[in-house]
Formats: structure tokens, C-alpha cells, sequence
């Protein structure tokens, strides 16, 4: 494929030819066991022999993980501009390119290895690509075939922004070689204000160099013209004005009195999206003062994905801005100078006894009291659904993954990193495990 032959003959010992074909001649469904993903993805801890040097690959922030997108799934950025220079690589402490890249693919499975086990999305950046910092074709097919089936399956859309016309021309080349499903996931976007459609820009880290490609240009909705039964991109405050007499906003009650009733002992209950056309009519008939029946959908994992959205899509986090700094520094550490190899210390500190009453103050004392009261009640759900663990899979662990981004970010983007997601995490499973010791307001 690549002018040598290599890739053709492995692929044939692989016995690529054996998946079902559709009538373009493409791969369909079941490509993952014919491209590999037979044998576990290999992850590497603080013993692997490149530990320090995987610890270098954080700063260049090539990949990051941005909280979720519209519809509540993990998002992931894969920023090319932020590719260094080969010819930097050889004089830095990698030596070698093929020693850069082979801890570019180890930083990548371990650093996101707790999100790709639920439904997420990758944004690429393309902008920045040049013959000086661009990976071969056979390592990128090389690296793709090591990949567990996980990261492929779970992988719901792939949003390729600015893609050029060779990106387009190659791609009809490549589907040949992996699945029509996988195909069907790749969206091209070609100006940053289409990709507002699918997630918050506003929490993506977009390189300065790309935003200077492409400036986004924001027009917002004066406040005058809002709906008053709107529920989605609004303050809490906003919110409980217009629902009188209520303390927890209807689209938190009845989602979680639908999963209460059907979902709690759904198998990756939180975890799997639903179909986006879906949460989108959902949000539309919150938004317009309408009746919302989720026994009429049938999905609860539908209701599961309007929750998370609906906490993302506040205009100000559960937990708010001001308490964000504070929160990170119930760590004890200063966080911003580790990287997530680091996190283990700084999470352990925070599980210290003493710590606890250092959080009950923090919610009960400086919450406002809507948001301590939508909180309460939210977490308590949460613990029931971990006490259903044993079926529905969802520990605490699991529980603080997916929803620590949703309940507090920061207003600066340059903040939102991977280590202080770890942190965040962290606090909300404690939050979940100790309810009880907690909330005593």
C-alpha cells in the first residue's frame, strides 16, 4: 500500500479478506477481530522503561480530553499543529522519531484508556500537518492495527476539522481498508462554527494557531428573546425562576425518576449515548415548555444522556466557578505542575480522613443554596445507582468519571487538563461513596 508491499501481505496473513464485504467493497460490521483487537490493548504504569519520556508527551499537548460534547459523550482532541518538528524530536531527549511516536501511542492508551470504555468522540485538528512533523502512513495503519476493539467500537464520531483536499482524496482509499460502520462516523468540518453544533467550544482547547486560521465568530441570544420554559444553555438560577415553587429543575427530577423506575440495573447505565436526533427532540420539547413521557421513547439511556447534558450545558457548573480553584486545592499539591502520572498522589491526599470535613464545608458552607439542593439530590441518586453495581456495573469509580467534568470546569479552557479532571474525579466519588457523612444539610 505504502510502496513496499508490507501492509498488503499483512494484512492477507491477518485474513483481512475473510470480513464481510458490502456492495462497495468495504469491510462491514465485524472488522475489529479481522484488524486486530484480538489480544488486549497492552497498557504500561510507572514501571515501563519509557515512563519519563511518556511523561514529556503531556506537555505537548497533543491530546486532550475536553469533558463531554451536546449529546453527553467523552470527547477527545487530537491537535496536529502540536506535532513537534522531526528534526527537533532527533535533538531532544527522544533521540529518534520512532521513539517519539512509539510513546505518543503509549500515552495515548493509558491517558484515555477510563473514557474510551463508554461512548466518545474524537475532534482532529488537521490544521498544522506539514512534511516536517507528519507521521508516515505505515505507522498510522501500523498503530491502528495495535488498537484494542474498544477504542474502535465506542468510538461514536470522528469530527475532522479543516481537512484539506488531499485528506479527501485519500480517505474513499482508506475506508477500503477499515469498515463501513467506521466510515459512517467521520464528519468533515470545515469552519470551527459547525463544530459548535456538537459540542462547547467554549471547553475545547483549541491551539491558537488554528483559532488564527479560522477566527469564531459568536452571536449570542440576547436574553430578552429567551424563552422563559427554556432549560438548556441557561443558569440554574434562570431555570428555578421559571419553574415556581420547585427546588430541583423538572428535567433533573423526571430523568432521574424514569432511570429509578427502568434503568437501574442497566448494564453501562451513563455510559452508552443514545441516538442524538433523540436528545435533540428531547431538548427542544424541554426548552419549549413541553410535555416530556420518556416511557414513550423506551430508552433509558436516553433520559441517562439528556441528564448529563442538561448538568453540561448549564451556563455555570453545579459547582461553580469560584469553587473551582478551591476544589483543586483540597489536593494539597500544586496540580498544574504534574502531569496525569502524578495524579496518584495529589487523589490520595484527597481521600485523607481530615479531608472529608474539609469538603462538608465546602458544599454545605459555600454552595449557594440551589445549587447544594440540586446537588444533594443528584448525588444521592448516584449512590443509589452504585449500590446496583453488582448489575448495572456503574462503581463509584465509574460514576465519577462520567460525571466529575459535568459538575465542575473551569471558566479559563487553559485550565480544563487532564490532571485536574483526575482531581475533580476524585472529589466526586468521594461525594457519591460518602453521601451520607456529607450531606448533613
Amino acid at each position: 500500500l505504502y510502496g513496499n508491499g508490507t501492509a498488503s501481505n499483512s494484512n492477507k496473513s491477518r485474513g483481512l479478506i475473510k470480513g464481510t464485504i458490502t456492495s462497495d467493497g468495504i469491510i462491514d460490521d465485524d472488522f475489529e477481530s479481522e484488524l486486530g483487537g484480538n489480544e488486549p490493548t497492552e497498557l504500561h504504569d510507572t514501571e515501563d522503561v519509557d515512563y519519563q519520556l511518556m511523561t514529556k508527551i503531556a506537555e505537548y499537548g497533543i491530546i486532550e480530553c475536553c469533558g463531554d460534547d451536546k449529546f453527553g459523550r467523552k470527547t477527545i482532541v487530537f491537535s496536529a499543529c502540536r506535532l513537534p518538528n522531526q528534526e527537533l524530536i532527533k535533538n531532544s531527549e527522544f533521540k529518534t522519531v520512532i521513539k517519539f511516536r512509539e510513546c505518543l501511542f503509549k500515552y495515548f492508551l493509558q491517558a484515555f484508556d477510563q473514557y474510551v470504555d463508554m461512548d466518545y468522540v474524537l475532534i482532529y485538528f488537521h490544521y498544522g500537518l506539514r512534511s516536517y512533523n507528519r507521521p508516515s502512513y505505515g505507522w498510522l495503519m501500523k498503530s491502528y492495527l495495535k488498537i484494542d476493539r474498544k477504542y474502535k467500537k465506542n468510538l461514536k464520531a470522528l469530527y475532522v476539522v479543516h481537512p484539506t483536499k488531499w485528506v479527501k482524496f485519500l480517505w474513499p482509499v482508506l475506508r477500503s481498508l477499515i469498515s463501513a460502520k467506521f466510515s459512517r462516523k467521520v464528519t468533515y468540518i470545515n469552519h470551527l462554527s459547525e463544530l459548535e453544533e456538537y459540542v462547547h467550544l467554549e471547553n475545547i482547547r483549541i491551539p491558537v494557531e488554528v483559532k488564527n486560521f479560522d477566527p469564531v465568530i459568536r452571536l449570542e441570544l440576547p436574553k430578552n428573546q429567551m424563552r422563559l420554559t427554556t432549560k438548556f444553555h441557561v443558569s440554574l438560577q434562570f431555570i428555578l425562576d421559571n419553574e415556581p415553587g420547585e427546588t430541583i429543575p423538572i428535567v433533573v427530577r423526571q430523568t432521574i425518576d424514569y432511570i429509578k423506575d427502568c434503568g437501574l440495573n442497566e448494564p453501562g447505565i451513563f455510559r452508552r449515548a443514545a441516538v442524538v436526533s433523540l436528545i435533540k427532540e428531547v431538548q427542544q420539547k424541554y426548552n419549549e415548555g413541553q410535555p416530556v413521557i420518556f416511557e414513550q421513547y423506551g430508552d433509558v439511556h436516553l433520559a441517562a444522556c439528556v441528564l448529563k447534558t442538561f448538568l453540561r450545558d448549564l451556563s455555570e457548573p453545579l459547582m461553580t466557578y469560584r469553587l473551582y480553584n478551591e476544589l483543586l486545592g483540597l489536593s494539597g499539591s500544586d496540580l498544574f505542575k504534574d502531569t496525569f502520572y502524578d495524579n496518584e498522589d495529589f487523589c490520595l491526599a484527597l481521600k485523607r480522613p481530615d479531608q472529608i470535613d474539609v469538603i462538608r464545608d465546602l458544599i454545605i458552607e459555600k454552595l449557594p443554596t440551589q445549587n447544594y439542593n440540586v446537588l444533594k439530590y443528584l448525588i444521592e441518586f448516584l449512590n443509589l445507582v452504585a449500590n446496583y453495581s453488582n448489575t448495572n456495573l456503574m462503581t463509584t469509580t465509574n460514576l465519577s468519571i462520567v460525571f466529575g467534568p459535568n459538575l465542575s470546569w473551569s471558566e479559563d479552557v487553559q485550565m480544563n487538563s487532564l490532571a485536574s479532571y483526575s482531581l475533580i474525579n476524585t472529589f466526586t466519588e468521594i461525594l457519591i461513596a460518602r453521601y451520607t457523612e456529607l450531606f448533613l444539610k
